[in-house]
């Protein structure tokens, strides 16, 4: 009889969660063990509406290295021969992009060589640098 006694206190124990009275976190803890203790597993949550954090990415940067074709410094518009532009997968070829400042254009002119740096912007592609090659 004492040994069903004690297994029937032991499944009392176990469903009441006794077990758990004898781990008990305290304020001395380490924030880092409380923290691996509780999981803090945050997959699924939806984050987007968190006050004063500012969830949008960045924009990503790609760089590349062309020759001016024209340069319409009224519009903000260039016209670059560039090479390959890795982080985009695009091949080398010839085209037009809008400048992010006009003034990115100063010293600038047709057939010079120059490095550029572009984002994302809509539906197109913005120049946000654009200075001569190796400068």
């Amino acid at each position: 009889m004492k040994n069903n006694t004690l297994a029937v206190f032991a499944m009392i124990a176990a469903l009441l969660g006794i077990g758990s009275m004898f781990h008990v976190q305290t304020a001395e803890a380490s924030p880092r063990m409380m923290i691996a203790d509780n999981g803090m597993d945050m997959k699924g949550m939806d984050m987007k509406d968190m006050k004063g954090m500012n969830m949008e990415a960045a924009p990503a940067t790609h760089s590349g290295t062309g020759t001016v074709k024209k340069i319409d410094v009224a519009k903000g518009v260039v016209t670059l021969a560039h090479g390959p532009i890795a982080s985009l997968r695009w091949p080398a070829m010839t085209m037009s992009f809008e400048l992010k400042d006009a003034a990115l254009a100063k010293g600038i002119k047709a057939g010079d060589a120059v490095d550029f740096e572009l984002v994302r912007s809509q539906d197109s592609y913005v120049i946000t640098r654009l200075h001569l090659s190796g400068k």
